[in-house]
């Protein structure tokens, strides 16, 4: 019993005062966390992608508190620390590189707005709507749609930080809750491509005209917050001739986000019950722009 009693008196009292600060913060803050995390998700009038986005703010805001209070408390201890440690400065940043590269692409997400929860974004090559954001990663959940390529879609991505610095991030909902759809038909030279073309007009507006209200409001929103041309407002069809002996049919038309997959199939079904069953044709993939 002595001997305990001896060795805590020769511990520093400031070392045990700086471990107890650190124990109070953090308990402090997990109590915080949990009442905010159960609050939010207690709020049924709230849209499950902004529980989501709210989630994740809270976590971050609160990590980001935990490790200024961390710095604040252990600070002369740190300092003394990274005194020591300048030898072998160069050496930890060459070990932890890719570490660093996703806190900095973390700042660069954050600063520059590129992107939030719940925007739907492709980044190398990979589509999907972000779920979930922190210092080191972003994770989306893959677009649904179906390819020909592909055993499974609708699948969990994480992606680092780092990338935010070597791909290009195309996000399709910083300007709006619409894109442009596109679907592709190609008829051999004899056939009806003008009965082709009227079908696909009149398919591409009567789906238009189900959300046309909500069309009108997000054209609004981007001509005149964001002072951009307005957007495609009704279905068109565009020609090619790519060889001499087929006509491609290309239909254009602004499609809610999300639903891109489900709306080319509802074009592709309705083009192929109402056109003759005489006509040779083929069907390029959809297109999101």
């Amino acid at each position: 019993m002595s001997e305990i009693v001896r060795f805590f008196h020769e511990i520093d009292r400031s070392f045990l005062r700086d471990i107890l600060m650190t124990l109070v913060l953090i308990t402090a803050l997990a109590i915080v966390r949990a009442m905010l995390r159960r609050a939010i998700l207690q709020r049924d009038s709230l849209q499950p992608e902004i529980k989501r986005r709210w989630l994740g703010t809270t976590r971050n805001v609160l990590l980001g508190i935990l490790m200024l209070g961390i710095i604040m408390i252990w600070g002369n201890e740190i300092e003394s620390f990274a005194v020591s440690l300048v030898a072998v400065a160069a050496a930890f940043v060459l070990a932890t590189r890719e570490m660093l590269l996703c806190i900095l692409g973390s700042v660069y997400r954050t600063s520059t707005d590129v992107c939030r929860i719940g925007d739907w974004v492709e980044i190398n090559g990979i589509k999907g709507q972000i779920i979930d954001m922190n210092l080191f990663s972003t994770s989306l959940v893959e677009s649904s749609r179906s390819c020909s390529d592909k055993n499974t879609v609708g699948r969990a991505i994480t992606i680092p930080n780092s990338m935010f610095f070597s791909q290009p991030m195309y996000n399709e909902t910083r300007l709006g809750n619409f894109v442009t759809q596109s679907v592709h038909i190609k008829l051999e030279r004899d056939d009806n491509w003008e009965l082709a073309e009227q079908i696909l007009l009149d398919v591409g507006n009567k789906i238009i005209s189900e959300y046309a209200d909500k069309l009108a409001h997000n054209t609004h929103k981007m001509t005149h917050i964001y002072a951009l041309e307005a957007p495609l407002q009704h279905a068109q069809v565009w020609l090619s001739l790519d060889d001499i002996n087929h006509v491609a049919l290309h239909l254009q038309l602004p499609a809610p986000l999300g639903k891109s997959a489900r709306i080319e199939q509802r074009i592709l079904r309705e083009f192929l019950s109402k056109m003759p069953p005489t006509t040779n044709y083929r069907t390029y993939a959809n297109k999101a722009n």
